[in-house]
């Protein structure tokens, strides 16, 4: 069959569909991706074949603020859901990061007949290549594209499931037309002739890589797959090896964060000064960017990147952000893991897990201070317990189906759902 991949252009969204894309490919199926210019380059390096959509000029660019929904408009359709402080971080995900997201690459010109170039490129190349099978995950867009075509389609998440969460939350409250997403993906559904009704806000079934302790109750079909990383290559560097005799520890805030030089400062400045004096040697992957102003101590060595694929085996302990590819990552290399709560871009859920599975800790530099993150880790250094449950988490990991496990169920899904014989 012929499978379309279509993802937010970010790398941090494109890198967790690879292996699927290479386990279907493996399976003898043909596989694009589609995606504006900045992906191309990923996308062709992985051995896969880039769909161009649109231009550098049709292109929006990300800035990293976050502006859909004004303050007042959030707090009214909170109310609305009756929403309770431990939803806070799904309806933020959801109200702030989501929907703004999916705004971006959802802009209908108002003039009738004006183009929209990436949706116009993607329904274009979906109905003359003709996939079975379309696949996507902040690109509603792509759903669109595959009605159009009639392919079956699917999401394919790479973190919690806050769509599925805000329709059901909606749907409950009684208001499932006042949900801003659906709001969001109109103008293209109607572009082509369809109403933004629940399937193409889900798709017809959903690839979650989540662990399960982690789903939200979501109306929607689940095919549970293994998170397997995939991290850009590169030539592995002199120094990674031998390991040092002291221990080595990762400090990452994701490729994401690199991209748009974020950092927080006085977070850096906690981390920096804490690790300072320990006997340990530090990889930070950080940008100059990020390290502006910071000064950096003698057992701290600055790369712009490595794989932490690479990184990781010699690792003894990762800190990082709480982003679920840096979390996944060290999982499958049986890593300890200190989360940071308060980079801004943290994802509690995986802190809850780690504590939960005694595989790391949590520590947020403004409430613990300098002091509470080198204690910190000085135990996840020292403690065996750590280790041990890091290799728990591993082995419930390895229980999941890897992607080439779950190939033919897309078969059957997909010869199911598509519109056509």
């Amino acid at each position: 069959m012929r499978v379309l991949i279509t993802v937010w252009p970010t790398a941090s969204h494109l890198f967790p569909a690879i292996p699927l894309a290479w386990a279907l490919q493996g399976a003898g199926h043909e596989v694009h991706v589609a995606s504006p210019p900045k992906l191309w380059k990923d996308i062709t390096a992985a051995g896969l074949t880039a769909v161009p959509l649109g231009d550098e000029e049709s292109t929006p660019e990300f800035s990293g603020e976050y502006v859909t929904l004004p303050p007042q408009e959030r707090d009214r359709l909170a109310r609305e859901l009756d929403l309770d402080p431990q939803d806070a971080h799904e309806w933020e995900m959801f109200s702030v990061f989501l929907v703004t997201a999916v705004e971006m690459f959802h802009q209908v010109p108002a003039e009738r007949g004006a183009p929209a170039p990436l949706i116009d490129d993607l329904v274009a190349h979906a109905r003359a290549w003709r996939p079975d099978l379309v696949l996507w995950d902040t690109w509603p867009a792509a759903a669109v594209a595959a009605r159009a075509c009639g392919a079956a389609h699917a999401r394919l998440l790479w973190g919690a499931d806050v769509t599925g969460w805000a329709l059901e939350r909606f749907a409950r409250a009684g208001t499932p037309s006042a949900n801003p997403l659906r709001e969001v993906v109109r103008p293209v559904a109607e572009r082509y002739g369809f109403s933004p009704d629940d399937e193409l806000l889900l798709g017809q079934w959903t690839v979650d890589p989540t662990p399960p302790e982690l789903h939200l109750p979501v109306p929607a079909r689940r095919v549970q797959m293994r998170w397997v990383p995939y991290t850009r290559g590169a030539v592995q560097p002199g120094w990674l090896y031998p390991v040092p005799e002291r221990p080595r520890v990762a400090l990452t805030l994701g490729t994401t964060a690199q991209m748009f030089d974020y950092a927080n400062g006085a977070m850096l400045r906690a981390m920096m000064d804490a690790v300072a004096g320990m006997d340990i040697e530090v990889v930070a992957t950080l940008t100059p960017g990020q390290l502006a102003d910071l000064d950096v101590p003698d057992n701290v060595r600055v790369v712009d990147y490595i794989p932490l694929g690479q990184l990781l085996p010699t690792c003894a302990a990762l800190i990082h952000h709480g982003g679920f590819g840096s979390f996944a990552t060290a999982v499958a290399h049986e890593v300890p893991q200190l989360i940071e709560m308060g980079a801004g871009i943290e994802s509690p859920e995986f802190a809850r897990s780690l504590l939960d599975a005694g595989a790391g800790l949590a520590v947020h530099h403004e409430k613990d201070g300098t002091d509470g993150i080198r204690e910190r880790l000085a135990r996840l250094l020292a403690e065996p317990g750590f280790t041990a449950g890091a290799r728990k988490l591993h082995a419930d990991w390895l229980a999941l189906p890897a992607p080439n496990d779950v190939v033919p169920m897309l078969e059957k899904l997909t010869a199911l759902h598509r519109a056509r014989s």
